[in-house]
Parts: C-alpha cells; structure tokens; sequence
C-alpha cells in the first residue's frame, strides 16, 4: 500500500517580500516626516532661561508670527481677522483645543498680544509659547 508524503519543501527563506515591504515602509516614514515637518513655519524663538520644554506639546494647534507680523494657522498663511473664526471653527471640532503658539524673537510684542485677543474671542485659554531653552 502506498501512503501519501508531503512534499520536499526548499528550507532557504525567501528574504524579497520582507526587503519590499520594508522598503514600503522607510519610503512610508519618509513621506510622513516631510508632512510633519512642513507643518512648521521657521522661525527664530526666543531665548529663555528657566522655560520648561514640554516631551510632547500634545494636541495643540500651532500658531505662527513671522517678524513682521504675519500671522500662519499651522503653516498655512491667514489673515488676522480670519484667525479668531478659524480657532473657533478648530474649537467647535475639538472643544478641548489647545494652541501652541510660536512667534520670532523678534517680533513686536503687539502682534503676538493680538494672537492672545484671538484666542480669547474663540474661546481657548490654554497657551504656552515657544522659546529655545539656554
């Protein structure tokens, strides 16, 4: 009586699908950390001594002030007026928004009071600032 073998099976590991699949994955992360960084406007923070750096700023929605007082919601340009009903239209979406505002050093202090007024109107009371730590 004949009784039934498996087959011989090559026992070398195919190393191609797991070489593409993590190449898919660095072109991946690649891809997403020029997002993330394109998110961000450069800027030049200012200097403090006994600022605390958060690990994670959480969260937050970044808004920017260039040095003459452009102001960015994320890094997309906006005007002053529209930023109060942008923040509030965020807030309606995520009622437990937060922003992380970043201004030049050298901005004027009146631009970056104006972002604080805009937070205000719009409802949000949590605000911490950028600075580079010494």
């Amino acid at each position: 009586m004949k009784t039934w073998a498996p087959e011989e099976v090559d026992p070398d590991f195919e190393l191609t699908p797991m070489i593409d699949i993590v190449f898919l994955l660095i072109a991946f992360f690649m891809t997403l950390i020029s997002f993330v960084s394109a998110e961000l406007v450069e800027l030049t923070l200012p200097d403090a001594n006994k600022s605390s750096v958060p690990e994670e700023p959480g969260d937050r929605q970044y808004v920017s002030l260039d040095i003459n007082g452009q102001t960015y919601f994320g890094a997309t340009p906006i005007s002053f007026e529209a930023l109060p009903q942008a923040l509030a239209a965020k807030r309606e979406a995520y009622p437990a928004l937060k922003v992380f505002l970043r201004a030049d050093a050298n901005t004027p202090h009146r631009h970056v009071n104006r972002v604080m007024n805009a937070c205000a109107q719009a409802g949000i009371f949590d605000l911490i600032f950028a600075s580079n730590k010494n």
